[in-house]
């Protein structure tokens, strides 16, 4: 083909700094004629706010001095008026030239939640949906010339938030629960596009691959538009190439028939030798780009490029379960090796307020996420799918990323006007995210068999009709919900061991202790695993007024802390509250937070392959919280970060032990394991292991040589001390991994009590009881732990 047939596709971003936006009652934008509003240099605009897309309602008012920092204090609280109104967005561009004659359409990739819009006083039409995207014809209403500032004007309305989660499942992520402000964000919060195509359109692509042997086959699906009223000739062209290292060229062209409308076309390419993209501690993260282009009369209609990874994804299931206790798979198997999931739930995006969020805080925080030894994210149903970059950073660093959809913890109406464009919904999001090698699977609801209300809900109606309709976009394996085998799940027809969140060591601390909550648990997978800590002092003066750092005062409240539970989980790991001050108090709950997690996380991962993931919640946290991350909103990481980056260490030495405190003179036991998630073995490795007295002395001390097997888990052997030391004393068992030549592999310990462990227990017991009381007394809200809130002369 010559180049002169060959007219380029042409792509410009309308995003950035250059927008304004103005907030009026609901229907008054159309009462005062904000669409026809000319694009010339006019006094209207003049007064109106400065704004950024992508962003955010709030974040924008901000910049503005509209409303305070909502992260600050109570201020979130103080903005609600802002949900009530529709805000108006608008932006002026000047068209090149160069796209005159094509066909000309405006994307917008994701807006939260509803909108119209219009160009040059033209009505393009109205969409609904945060996650999907939409686009609007242009062709008859751009104009090419040129003025100052623009002659095009775009004009975005965003409607009043939806305030019923009910209404959008799937369609909106979660705004309401127990760790959520009572305000709804909104805002266009993904880049707004202006594109230039032939008639016929690539509108998705499909690439998966499986593999041959040492080659694979990737498989590919296109999906054309064709507006025209009759079938035509469109020529296909691929190229795949290595992207992040060098490979041989393979090159594809077919010929295919576009009816008119939508159309989809299927064919493959055979990769010699292919390079595998695998998860960071499997294998390397090699990569390939597609290009493709889309051939009509001689002329370049379209092209798209996606980097994909070549891998395969099955599922197999757990050993050691009956099929009265398990119906699913659960063991991921990527490239035909089994993979332990050490998950976090990522508790993003980095900001609620999407306009805070930045490349450069996804990437640092990924980067937090492989020095934490986590190899899988889990995104749950109370926070979005996330932007593509994401995904690609993760493709990069080789973490992969379980995707819930955005249902959690309610009844939800399988009537047609609700699951129809929920599940529509959902397919979208699938279909924006499938070619990412880092996504592994895909899941309906979170908590949404959690009670009675549930099981009478069309709750699992819309998960099962969420999988069906997946079939037909993706290979990604998908689940129903999680978790499956609580008590309503069960009621549903779920078996009793397929899945549970280890959630209630916290919810209800001081009930049971750590040892005896988590090794009671037995299920396949355990999707979440919670516990909590204050961030550190530097971070808290960010967002609790200085006169309510301490004593704590309601922010401390507002911000999610649970204060009766971290005193109960610090009387727990430490015998006592730690609140001798701010300070203490804080690194206090830190530490417990860290000694909970790895005392949880290593019993999971001692028992695969009967246990295949498990996953602490959260990572971190989209707003600034006084819970659950480990690190904390403006990325500092907390103590707790390395005690979960040794628990997840792929070759981790561990200590089993049935309880952490120990009367004088009583005999310690403890099983020493070795757990190996890696695919090789070892051989005559030094296993080394001491314990010292809370003065620092070593009273025992011992080493043996052993042989581990790969991706297995292995007691190697039984320690016993005759305990020796005061009650309320500490004592730490270290062991240490090493090869003959002395290279360190793994290196671990744990701190436990010499004291009572039956009082401990019925003095927590008692904390317990009174944590209830104080509830039933002044209710769940955090006035609980202010009621002088509630009381006013």
């Amino acid at each position: 083909m010559s180049q002169q047939a060959i007219k380029a596709v042409t792509e410009i971003d309308l995003s950035g700094n250059h927008w304004k936006m103005q907030g009026i009652r609901p229907g008054a934008g159309i009462e005062q004629g904000f669409p026809e509003m000319a694009s010339e240099y006019q006094g209207t605009f003049f007064n109106w706010n400065q704004a950024t897309v992508p962003g955010d309602v709030y974040t924008d008012l901000q910049r503005n001095g509209e409303i305070d920092d909502p992260y600050f204090g109570r201020n979130f609280g103080k903005a609600k008026w802002v949900q009530e109104l529709e805000f108006w967005y608008f932006t002026k561009f000047n068209a090149p030239k160069s796209m005159e004659g094509r066909r000309l359409s405006i994307t917008f990739e994701g807006v939260d939640y509803s909108c119209e819009a219009w160009l040059n006083g033209h009505y393009l039409g109205s969409h609904e949906g945060m996650f999907s995207k939409f686009e609007c014809d242009i062709t008859d209403v751009v104009r090419f010339d040129e003025w100052y500032e623009g002659c095009n004007i775009l004009m975005v309305k965003l409607d009043p938030p939806p305030r019923n989660h009910r209404q959008v499942a799937g369609r909106k992520f979660c705004f309401g629960g127990d760790y959520m402000p009572d305000v709804v964000p909104f805002g266009i919060w993904r880049p707004v596009k202006l594109r230039a195509t032939g008639d016929i359109r690539i509108e998705a692509t499909r690439v998966e691959s499986r593999l041959d042997g040492a080659d694979a086959i990737v498989c590919v699906e296109v999906e054309l538009h064709n507006p025209l009223d009759a079938d035509v000739g469109v020529g296909l062209d691929a190229v795949l190439q290595g992207e992040n290292f060098g490979s041989q060229r393979y090159d594809k062209q077919l010929t295919v028939r576009a009816s008119s409308g939508l159309s989809y076309h299927n064919f493959e390419m055979q990769v010699k030798q292919a390079k595998l993209w695998w998860p960071w501690d499997m294998g390397e993260q090699h990569l390939y780009q597609l290009d493709l282009t889309a051939q009509y009369n001689g002329t370049i209609e379209d092209s798209r490029s996606e980097v994909i990874g070549i891998r395969e994804i099955a599922m197999e299931m757990n050993p050691g379960f009956t099929e009265d206790e398990v119906e699913y798979p659960w063991t991921f198997v990527i490239n035909g090796k089994p993979a332990f999931l050490r998950s976090a739930c990522w508790g993003g995006q980095p900001s609620m307020l999407y306009g805070r969020n930045t490349d450069e805080k996804y990437r640092a925080r990924l980067e937090m996420v492989l020095e934490a030894n986590i190899n899988n994210l889990r995104i749950f149903g109370w926070h979005p799918p996330e932007v593509p970059y994401f995904y690609e950073l993760c493709d990069r660093l080789g973490i992969t990323v379980w995707t819930n959809f955005s249902f959690a913890t309610q009844a939800y109406s399988a009537a047609p006007q609700y699951l129809e464009p929920a599940v529509e919904e959902c397919v979208e999001i699938v279909k924006d995210r499938r070619n990412h090698p880092s996504c592994i699977f895909f899941m309906g609801g979170e908590e949404v068999y959690f009670s009675q209300a549930h099981v009478e809900s069309g709750n699992k109606q819309i998960m099962q009709a969420i999988g069906a309709a997946l079939e037909h976009v993706t290979n990604i394996p998908y689940g129903d919900a999680s978790p499956l085998s609580g008590e309503f799940g069960q009621a549903l027809g779920y078996k009793p061991k397929e899945s549970s969140h280890a959630n209630e060591h916290y919810y209800a601390a001081g009930l049971n202790l750590m040892e005896e909550y988590y090794t009671a648990l037995d299920y396949c997978v355990i999707p979440e695993l919670t516990a909590a800590s204050a961030p550190a002092v530097e971070s808290l003066r960010k967002f609790i007024p200085e006169d309510e750092l301490w004593p704590m005062g309601p922010s401390w409240g507002y911000h999610w802390a649970d204060i009766d539970i971290l005193k109960n989980l610090n009387v727990e790991v430490f015998g006592d509250e730690c609140t001798g001050s701010l300070e203490e108090f804080v690194e206090a709950t830190q530490i417990a937070q860290g000694m909970i997690f790895q005392f949880a996380l290593e019993h999971f991962r001692r028992r695969k392959p009967r246990v295949s993931a498990v996953a602490l919640c959260h990572f971190m946290t989209h707003m600034p919280d006084i819970k659950w991350g480990i690190i904390d909103y403006y990325g500092n990481k907390k103590l707790s970060f390395d005690d979960v980056a040794r628990a997840y260490q792929p070759l981790l030495v561990s200590l089993e032990y049935s309880k952490r405190r120990w009367l004088p003179g009583e005999k310690f036991t403890a099983g020493l394991f070795i757990v190996n998630d890696f695919h090789q073995d070892y051989r005559n490795l030094l296993l080394s292991w001491k314990i010292t007295d809370s003065e620092g002395q070593c009273v025992l001390e011992d080493s043996m040589s052993v042989d581990v097997e790969t991706n297995s888990s292995c007691e190697f052997q039984q320690l016993q001390w005759k305990v020796d030391g005061v009650e309320n004393a500490q004592f730490v068992v270290s062991m240490r991994l090493e090869t003959p030549e002395g290279e360190l592999l793994s290196c671990n310990h744990h701190t436990l009590l010499i004291g009572d462990q039956k009082k401990a227990k019925e003095m927590l017991f008692k904390r317990w009881q009174n944590t209830v009381e104080r509830k039933d007394m002044h209710g769940k809200s955090y006035y609980r732990y202010f009621p002088e809130l509630q009381n006013f002369e």
